[in-house]
C-alpha cells in the first residue's frame, strides 16, 4: 500500500458549480493549498475533467466561457417528464412515502433531462481527455445491479446499486477496497452493495457521463455492455477521501430540499440529509462555506423553477452568449472569494 496523498479536494454535485469549483481550484493554488488528489462526484466530475484537461486556470475558465460549452448549456432539452402531471406528481408521492426503496424504480425512462450517451459528440475539444498522472482523479458513480425489465418490482431487501471509482490504474494501486466498507449508520439497510468496484479503463468524459447520470435527472449511462447511475450514491465520499488523503478540503453544501430528499430515499433506500450530516463530522477539517450560494448569485445562476402557465418544470438560461460569458466569470469569482474567506477565518 503506497503511502497516502498529501491534500484532496472534493468536488460535488451540481452541474452549474462547475465555475464556482474552478474558483475554488485556484484560490487553492493561490494559498498554497494546491490538492494533489482530486475527487468528483455528480457535476463535479465535470470540474474535474476541465483541470485535466487545461493547464492552467486561464484555460480553463476560457473554455467554460466558449461557444462550445455555451451551446451545450443553452441547447438543454427537458422531456415530457417536465410537465407537474409527471415528474412534480411522482415526487410529490415519494415525498409522503417514508419507506427507503420499497421497489426497483424506472430509472431507465423517468427522468428530466435528455443527455447523449457520448458526451464527445457536444464536446470535441476535450473528447480525448484521459486520467492523467499530473493531476490523480477519482469520480464516483454507480454500476446498476438490475436490469430495466426488473422495474417496478418489489426490492425485497436486495442490493441494487454498487458504488464505482472511475481512475487510472496508478491510483487504483492505492485503494484497497475492503478498507472502505462503509460502517455508515445511514447506509443499514439501503439498496446499495457493500463493496465497492474500481474501474480504470473509461475515459474521463466517460466517467463523467456516469457520475452526472443522477436518478430522475439525466438518463442511466451504457457504457461496455452496462448501465451506470450517477454519482449521488455517495455525494460527499467521506471515507474514500480519508482512506487516501492526509488532509481534505470540502464544501459545506446546503441540505437536501423535501423533493431531492424523496428522491434519494426512494432509488438508493437512504436519508441524504442523514448522510450529509454524517460526511459533515467525518470531514470537519477545512470547509469552504458556499451555503449562501443562491443568494449570493441571484440571477447569475442556472435556476430550476415551474412555470405555473405551462404547468410544468423550467431552467432559467441566460439571455445570450454575453451574458453567458459575465454570469460566469460571477460565479467563479464566487467560488474564488469563498475560498479565501474560508481559509482566513481558520
Amino acid at each position: 500500500m503506497d503511502e497516502k496523498f498529501k491534500r484532496a479536494v472534493i468536488f460535488s454535485g451540481g452541474g452549474t458549480r462547475l465555475m464556482i469549483y474552478l474558483g475554488i481550484f485556484a484560490a487553492l493554488e493561490e494559498l498554497d493549498l494546491k490538492p494533489d488528489l482530486l475527487i468528483a462526484s455528480c457535476g463535479g466530475s465535470f470540474t474535474a475533467t476541465i483541470i485535466n484537461a487545461f493547464p492552467d486556470h486561464l484555460s480553463r475558465k476560457e473554455y467554460l466561457q466558449s461557444e462550445e460549452y455555451f451551446q451545450f448549456v443553452s441547447g438543454t432539452v427537458l422531456t415530457k417528464q417536465k410537465k407537474l402531471s409527471q415528474i412534480g406528481l411522482f415526487s410529490l408521492k415519494k415525498i409522503f412515502d417514508k419507506r427507503k426503496a420499497p421497489f426497483i424504480e424506472d430509472v431507465f425512462n423517468r427522468y428530466l433531462v435528455e443527455m447523449p450517451q457520448d458526451l464527445s459528440l457536444c464536446f470535441p475539444s476535450i473528447k480525448n481527455v484521459q486520467f492523467s498522472k499530473e493531476i490523480p482523479t477519482i469520480i464516483i458513480g454507480s454500476e446498476l445491479l438490475f436490469t430495466p425489465e426488473e422495474c417496478g418490482q418489489k426490492r425485497n431487501e436486495r442490493k441494487l446499486y454498487q458504488k464505482t471509482i472511475f481512475t487510472d490504474p496508478e491510483t487504483a494501486k492505492k485503494i484497497n477496497s475492503e478498507q472502505i466498507t462503509s460502517s455508515s449508520e445511514s447506509l443499514k439497510n439501503s439498496a446499495i452493495e457493500e463493496f465497492l468496484k474500481i474501474v480504470t479503463n473509461f475515459s474521463l468524459l466517460e466517467s463523467t457521463r456516469v457520475s452526472i447520470s443522477d436518478m430522475f435527472y439525466v438518463e442511466p449511462a451504457f457504457l461496455q455492455g452496462k448501465h451506470f447511475a450517477g454519482g449521488a450514491i455517495d455525494l460527499v465520499p467521506a471515507e474514500i477521501s480519508q482512506h487516501l488523503a492526509q488532509e481534505i478540503i470540502t464544501e459545506k453544501k446546503q441540505f437536501y430540499n423535501a423533493v431531492e430528499e424523496a428522491l434519494v430515499r426512494s432509488v438508493l433506500g437512504f436519508s441524504g440529509n442523514e448522510r450529509l450530516a454524517e460526511t459533515n463530522q467525518l470531514l470537519s477539517g477545512l470547509q469552504i462555506d458556499t451555503t449562501n450560494i443562491k443568494q449570493e448569485l441571484e440571477g447569475h445562476y442556472l435556476k430550476k423553477g415551474i412555470d405555473w402557465r405551462k404547468f410544468e418544470v423550467c431552467f432559467s438560461f441566460p439571455k445570450n452568449y454575453q451574458q453567458f460569458v459575465k454570469d460566469m466569470e460571477i460565479q467563479w469569482q464566487y467560488g474564488f472569494d469563498q475560498t479565501m474567506k474560508s481559509i482566513k477565518k481558520r
